[in-house]
């Protein structure tokens, strides 16, 4: 009987027979000892180095972002416009005249700083002491008195026509400084105010003769005793000529004016002079200053100027001018009246004919006229850098494939050092030092062949430049200045190792060449 097991075990089914009485061959046992080989594990390990620097780096970011990193600005260049305003030492010329009083003791003002006054008119008043203050305050009360009275019967007032004709005018006077003030006359106010004032004092007066006239003229008799009294004790200073009213003085009034403009000298601008302002409610003593009036608009600015500065202008040119006045700046526009050389410069004197107010408590200042511009790639002062570079003679310097080098001399022994030229002219190129390979000290040779010299290395130059960020790190470029203001400088593009659209470092002081870019 057939071995069923057996035949299991080799493939055959049970109850099969073979009538040829031949063995069924086994089928072959599977290769159970080797491994068969698994095609892109190459590709799956490059795959792995690739993420794992990507991750190295993502880390790196990570951690510097989270420092802060190196905050780095960015910005590209272009080509820009700057004015170089030029300074200058400048004295003011004004006609001009002080008024001091006769009297001691309080003024009264009735007109502010930079008010006009007209002539003859009563500036200020002085009080010689108490009686003055009682006599004016009992005037104030009587005028009052006399003012609401008359008010109660201005209907059958026989002045009741030159009443209303001073209101009326005094109407008139507002509407049209308000006109004025609109298409920017601020002088109009002022104008207003006299006006105005006077109007009043007319309509007061008025009230006052009515009712000295009156049956009751008991008010009126006060007040002329009490008027009597004020005026002993009260002098009026008045304003011999019409002008600016100004609260400072300096002494020089009369020094230096338009007649006498001619004589100023450098020492007395350098010298300047000491400015006394005075006040609108300090007592004062007689014979002292009490006020100032500019008499007119027409004032001048006298400096000496550089010689090949003042050489590019001429007697009739417009310059704007600009100078800080009580912390704040001023311009005026101004024409070159004349034009003198002496003292070894140019004495110029501006004539202006506006913006006096602004310069009326000044008398000498620093002043700046913008008469250069520069035109080229804006950079700003934050981004420029300074680098030292030596020097070595363009006869130390030998060519070869648009490869420059120099040899160099150790113990009599020579090398070759290739050279990183940063810039050159016509005597030398300027590399940067590096101790390993080139430095200050160090003996090359100048010339070739029996003729050949040593020269020592001494010299440096300094160069002006930025750090570019066109690439993965910052790298130094020197730039030509032509001209800088306090915000800009102007470099000159042809003379530049910077170039339009160029990345460049707008932090320098944050950045060092060299540094990583990202």
């Amino acid at each position: 009987m057939p071995n069923n097991k057996h035949r299991r075990r080799n493939g055959v089914p049970p109850g099969y027979t073979d009538n040829r009485n031949t063995a069924v061959p086994a089928p072959p046992e599977p290769n159970r000892g080797k491994k068969r080989k698994r095609h892109g594990s190459g590709l799956n390990k490059l795959a792995f180095v690739l993420f794992a620097i990507i991750l190295a780096y993502m880390v790196k970011y990570t951690i510097d972002f989270a420092k802060g990193g190196n905050n780095i600005s960015i910005e590209s260049v272009s080509y820009g416009t700057i004015d170089i305003p030029n300074s200058f030492d400048g004295i003011a010329v004004r006609d001009e005249y002080v008024v001091n009083t006769d009297t001691t003791g309080v003024p009264t003002f009735n007109y502010g700083e930079g008010d006009k006054v007209a002539k003859n008119s009563i500036v200020a008043t002085v009080s010689e002491g108490e009686s003055a203050a009682a006599a004016k305050d009992k005037l104030k009360n009587i005028d009052e008195s006399i003012i609401e009275a008359q008010k109660n019967r201005i209907d059958i007032s026989i002045y009741k026509d030159d009443i209303n004709r001073a209101e009326e005018n005094m109407e008139s006077s507002i509407y049209s400084a308000a006109r004025n003030v609109t298409s920017g006359n601020t002088y109009a106010i002022y104008t207003m105010r006299n006006a105005v004032e006077t109007q009043l004092d007319i309509r007061t007066e008025i009230w006052i003769t009515e009712n000295s006239e009156g049956s009751d003229s008991s008010l009126s008799s006060q007040r002329k005793s009490y008027q009597s009294q004020f005026d002993s004790s009260v002098h009026a200073e008045r304003a011999t000529d019409s002008g600016i009213l100004v609260l400072s003085c300096d002494g020089k009034e009369e020094t230096y004016t338009p007649d006498t403009m001619e004589d100023i000298s450098k020492k007395d601008i350098r010298d300047g002079s000491s400015v006394t302002y005075l006040s609108k409610t300090t007592a004062v003593d007689a014979d002292s200053p009490l006020f100032k009036i500019i008499r007119s608009n027409n004032w001048y600015i006298c400096a000496y100027i550089d010689t090949n500065i003042a050489a590019e202008w001429n007697v009739g040119d417009t310059k704007m001018l600009r100078a800080l006045v009580d912390k704040s700046e001023k311009t005026v526009q101004a024409t070159i009246e004349s034009m003198t050389e002496k003292e070894n410069s140019t004495y110029v004197v501006f004539a202006c004919d506006r913006n006096v107010q602004d310069f009326m408590s000044v008398r000498t200042f620093e002043f700046y006229i913008s008469d250069v511009s520069y035109v080229g790639l804006k950079v700003p002062n934050s981004a420029i850098v300074e680098k030292t570079f030596i020097k070595i003679p363009v006869d130390c310097v030998t060519t070869s494939l648009d490869q420059r080098s120099v040899i160099k001399r150790v113990d009599g022994n020579d090398s070759v050092v290739k050279l990183d030229v940063e810039s050159s002219d016509e005597n030398f190129i300027y590399v940067r030092q590096d101790f390993d390979q080139l430095k200050l000290g160090d003996v090359i040779l100048k010339g070739t062949g029996e003729t050949a010299t040593e020269y020592t290395i001494s010299e440096v130059s300094t160069k002006t430049g930025v750090l570019t960020a066109n690439g993965a790190f910052a790298q130094f470029a020197s730039i030509s200045v032509l001209g800088k203001n306090g915000e800009y400088t102007i470099a000159d593009a042809n003379k530049s190792g910077l170039k339009a659209y160029d990345k460049i470092i707008t932090n320098a002081a944050d950045a060092a060449e060299g540094d990583e870019i990202y």
